[in-house]
């Protein structure tokens, strides 16, 4: 019943690695999509806004939409935890480590490589020969991820203590992280966990279990 949480930088192979992890164990695969999906249960339909761009300044004197972005940010939280209460998932994207931190049965893992490697694998996924264009693309999502993470959970960079297991795809091949992942993950399932922090062990609305197992059975 543990949970995965990944973190990945724009071009490492973060990807490919998260849906072979999630197939490999039979996990539930959980990205913006998913929780964008459970969101709009709620009438939350500017969850894809807050997460993907970078707040505007005049936002900041909108009280309306202040109210919103906090609103939506505070559910994402609590369906993240929701989640994870169900066990078997594995969670891409920004936040899941800082929401599930501390947890004995979450496994926190960060995909990142240096910027060169990056912009050369995206490069190969637009098939452009443009490095200038590629480059310029990969800051941009660089630039939109760290701007969530700095004004949302007060983090300006990833720090390596924050995970369980970091791994520079510009030295492993994505298959063994995908290996090393996995039989991480099935080694956790196995252990003994005792104690209280166990996600398995939290609390959550019961309407929003509701709602998460509806979206992840779709």
């Amino acid at each position: 019943m543990s949970v995965i949480t990944i973190s990945r930088e724009t071009g490492s192979a973060g990807t490919q690695i998260v849906e072979s992890v999630a197939k490999a164990l039979g996990y539930c695969f959980v990205d913006k999509r998913i929780l964008g999906a459970i969101l709009s249960k709620y009438g939350l339909i500017s969850f894809k806004h807050v997460y993907d761009n970078v707040p505007d300044f005049w936002e900041g004197f909108d009280s309306q939409k202040t109210e919103q972005r906090a609103t939506t940010i505070s559910m994402m939280n609590k369906a993240l935890l929701a989640i994870a209460k169900r066990g078997n998932a594995v969670i891409v994207g920004r936040g899941g480590f800082v929401v599930l931190a501390g947890y004995d049965d979450v496994f926190n893992v960060r995909i990142q490589a240096p910027l060169e490697a990056r912009v050369k694998r995206v490069q190969l996924e637009l098939k452009s020969a443009d490095y200038k264009l590629a480059e310029k693309d990969v800051k941009e999502q660089d630039r939109v991820r760290d701007s969530f993470m700095d004004s949302v959970y007060g983090i300006k960079a990833e720090p390596a203590r924050a995970f369980d297991l970091v791994i520079n795809t510009a030295k492993i091949t994505p298959e063994r992280a995908i290996g090393w992942i996995t039989e991480a993950a099935r080694a956790l399932d196995k252990s003994a966990l005792g104690g209280e922090r166990l996600v398995s062990k939290l609390e959550v609305d019961p309407v929003l279990a509701d709602a998460v197992a509806e979206v992840l059975k779709g």
